[in-house]
């Protein structure tokens, strides 16, 4: 039924569990809004020429890393290998292929210079479920438009404030960004963003602010 016909409530109050390891529901080619699968348009350039400013955040998978860091330790090799098998079993449903599939990942993402350390294995899973999710998805639409001579201007974002629950290995997760886009430093800590800023913090947010206004008005 189309989305029109629904009270606007009822479109608010639904909760959307997407399935393990995706981020959300994406895009249905429908034939009209939608007429093909978007990264073909895209490598067919058929997409409006306009500026685009994209990026990720340095370690935007934490949410998906938290159940497997057990410990200040970082995550053990039993916990590496478990979570790369279950993220592997949940995302492609073809029993073909799947052994090497583990393995490839694995191999990726070690850091054979310092294999049994923990807090290394940590990071690399932290890596794996930052590239999956956002670098790949991401990087791939930035590049086509390049390819298409469409000025692309991609950023990554490494900064986070500091607040009380959060672990101290944690990179910038996904959302770290939106206070400083949205100028939060300069006001104080608010029930959404619960942050000790600092006076670098509201120095970062103006340069962020910044940025984003400059490419407003001019790309």
């Amino acid at each position: 039924m189309c989305l029109r016909r629904k009270p606007s409530r009822e479109l608010v109050d639904q909760d959307v569990q997407p399935a393990r390891y995706h981020i959300a529901f994406g895009p249905v080619v429908d034939g009209d809004v939608v007429p093909d699968d978007p990264e073909i348009l895209m490598q067919q350039g058929e997409f409006l020429n306009y500026d685009m400013l994209i990026g990720v955040n340095q370690g935007e998978g934490l949410k998906f890393v938290e159940d497997s860091a057990e410990s200040e330790d970082g995550v053990s090799a039993s916990a590496f290998d478990f979570t790369v098998s279950n993220f592997v079993d949940n995302l492609y449903g073809y029993p073909e292929g799947k052994d090497v599939l583990r393995e490839t990942i694995k191999f990726m993402y070690t850091d054979w210079a310092d294999r049994d350390n923990g807090e290394m294995r940590r990071k690399t899973l932290l890596a794996l479920f930052t590239d999956h999710p956002w670098v790949a998805p991401r990087g791939a639409p930035a590049k086509l438009h390049a390819d298409y001579q469409s000025p692309v201007y991609f950023y990554t974002f490494y900064h986070h404030c500091q607040a009380e629950g959060r672990p101290e290995w944690a990179d910038a997760a996904h959302g770290d960004e939106l206070p400083y886009v949205f100028g939060v430093p300069m006001v104080g800590a608010t029930d959404l963003f619960p942050c000790n800023f600092s006076k670098n913090d509201v120095m970062l947010s103006a340069v962020v602010m910044t940025y984003w206004t400059n490419f407003a008005k001019t790309g």
